[in-house]
């Protein structure tokens, strides 16, 4: 009898045999084998940037033989032809993380030249917010038109956006270009993951997804300092971005030709129906006016300004508004209400959210230390993020490996709790004439192992705290509460950065015409001489211990959420109940 498809499973051939109907009992077990795998998966890491948005394991990839062409990829001509097509996904996750540590370095650069050094954090926000809406959209429409579309859709809007950028003539439209580039960038780790899922056996999954991982952070540790490269050798920052135009054009080429998964069966409209839309707008509006009024307030206007607070008031508003569409409009609502208010995931979904505050503080505001208080050129503050983003890929690699061999993740867990408040700690100390480079370096890595470590480690939690039938809706709203943190880790330490700034420079005497000169412009510090140099320097110097005070707060408050996560047994390393002897036998 041929197996009833759905929109997930785009593979399966009309020979396949399965049951069209499963017991109380089958759908337990089901479940039951897909948190097991699941965690199987994690043994290899987590990619930090991919999403975990993607359509629920069920019948086809459990308990059904994948199609023919799947199989002859794998067991026939499988390393090429595999290699081939994994590696042309490959190139959009290599994108993806290039791209985020390429920008974090030239945020100084790109402010001294605009004159916006004190807005300068809308161009990270702006394309993480974009990212944000777009990235749960992605799996539900590639289910609807085709993993092909949807991959290429996403890597023409990023070079589109990318080009704009290189392109840009303001920061308006630099921030404009972002936003585009986010929505494409949304779909480059997405698509990645959904096609490996499809493509490689639940048993392999795990080994591919780590060659993913070593992609991801080969791509994130080349992207630091190359961004400072460029925006120190002449070439600019614009390069920043065209640099990466032949890259999606060679990844556009190589999806056309080998990626040729079709769309599932079922009504394009009924479909449509289950695409939460409304709670993606109703989400991006929320942060994006609670992001406006934050800037603004203490910055540009004071915080009682009409302006500022009607931003405030309107983001909680429309963060009303999403909760209401969450719990009663939506079909597949991104954020189950039902599963963030049990103890397990709603902690899990708290620390992924403080880690990525923390994290992406560290990301955004560590180069601009370099180049604004130590006085180092981009390239050399983009190589400082390098640790970093090694440590984060490694360690999300290391520790799905110890859980996988031992069962236990609760100290590990709180071990990586206790390096993401340590990290940033050490960072509060730091000082241009006491500090050694040995010391720089030493600082750098704890804060991106406590990261990678804190996403596959909660993850496991996750999987085996719920129920397995919640395990896709749990995961869902975890990696929302993740890019909701990565928003606001770069917004809320630019607001505080801002606001430190206007009251040091202040309290240190600089005159406010060049204090506001050193806020719009951060190569304008350096041009300063004397006894004004110092103080303006040292006014910064106060300002990033102030921003580091606050990422060490954040990556505390991710410990204290880790510490509340029950540590469960993993499927698989359950202990084996000992069998009860007889009266007789006694």
């Amino acid at each position: 009898m041929p197996v009833a498809q759905n929109e997930r499973t785009p593979l399966l051939g009309n020979n396949q045999h399965a049951p069209s109907s499963a017991s109380v009992e089958d759908e337990a077990l089901l479940a039951h084998e897909s948190a097991f795998d699941a965690i199987q998966g994690l043994e290899h890491g987590v990619d930090p940037n991919a999403s975990a948005f993607l359509p629920p394991p069920d019948r086809s990839q459990l308990n059904v033989t994948p199609a023919e062409a799947i199989q002859e990829a794998e067991h026939g001509r499988p390393l090429g032809m595999l290699l081939l097509v994994m590696g042309a996904m490959w190139i959009g996750t290599f994108l993806a993380a290039l791209d985020g540590t390429i920008v974090a370095t030239i945020l100084g650069t790109v402010g001294s030249e605009f004159g916006v050094s004190k807005t300068v954090g809308w161009l990270g926000t702006s394309y993480l917010l974009t990212q944000t809406a777009f990235q749960p959209l992605y799996g539900r429409l590639s289910d609807i038109f085709g993993r092909k579309p949807a991959t290429l859709f996403a890597s023409s809007v990023f070079l589109v956006g990318s080009l704009f950028c290189g392109l840009s003539r303001s920061f308006t439209q630099l921030c404009i270009a972002r936003a585009i580039a986010g929505i494409g960038g949304g779909g480059l780790t997405s698509m990645a993951t959904i096609v490996t899922s499809d493509l490689v056996s639940l048993k392999a999954r795990g080994t591919w997804q780590g060659l993913g991982n070593l992609v991801f952070a080969t791509g994130a540790a080349i992207g630091g300092p190359l961004g400072g490269a460029l925006a120190d050798g002449g070439i600019g920052w614009r390069w920043a971005f065209l640099v990466q135009v032949p890259l999606c054009m060679i990844h556009f080429a190589m999806v056309c030709w080998k990626i040729n998964i079709p769309a599932g069966p079922g009504s394009v409209s009924e479909k449509l129906r289950r695409v939460d839309v409304w709670g993606a707008v109703t989400l991006v509006s929320s942060v994006a006016t609670i992001l406006v009024g934050l800037n603004l307030g203490g910055n540009e206007l004071p915080w009682t300004h009409p302006a500022v607070l009607s931003s405030l008031i309107g983001g909680l508003i429309l963060a009303g508004v999403f909760v209401y569409v969450e719990k009663n409009v939506a079909r597949e609502p991104l954020m189950p209400l039902s599963v963030l208010f049990n103890r397990t995931p709603g902690f899990v979904s708290l620390a992924c959210f403080f880690v990525s505050v923390s994290q992406f503080g560290i990301l955004f505001n560590v180069p601009l230390y370099f180049t604004a208080v130590a006085g180092k050129s981009a390239s050399n503050a983009g190589m400082h993020l390098i640790p970093n983003a090694i440590t984060a890929s490694a360690c999300s690699l290391g520790s799905g490996l110890i859980m996988g061999r031992t069962g236990k993740y609760r100290m590990m867990m709180l071990t990586a709790g206790v390096l993401a408040f340590l990290g940033p700690l050490g960072m509060c100390f730091w000082n241009p004439k006491h500090t050694s480079d040995t010391a720089y370096w030493l600082t750098m890595p704890w804060g991106g192992a406590a990261f990678g470590s804190t996403l596959t480690i909660t993850l496991v939690a996750l999987i085996a705290s719920v129920d397995p039938k919640d395990m896709a809706p749990a995961t869902g709203v975890t990696y929302l509460f993740r890019a909701v943190g990565s928003v606001l880790g770069i917004s809320l330490s630019n607001t505080l950065l801002q606001n430190s700034l206007k009251y040091n420079l202040r309290n240190r005497h600089v005159p406010a015409e060049i204090a506001e000169k050193v806020r719009d412009n951060v190569g304008f510090l350096h041009q300063l001489t004397g006894k004004l140099h110092k103080h303006a320097v040292n006014a910064y110097q106060d300002s990033m211990h102030a921003v580091f005070v606050w990422i060490a707060v954040t990556g505390f408050l991710a410990f204290v959420c880790l510490f509340f996560i029950e540590e469960k047994p993993l499927p698989g390393h359950q202990p084996v109940a000992r069998p009860r002897r007889d009266n007789a036998e006694e």
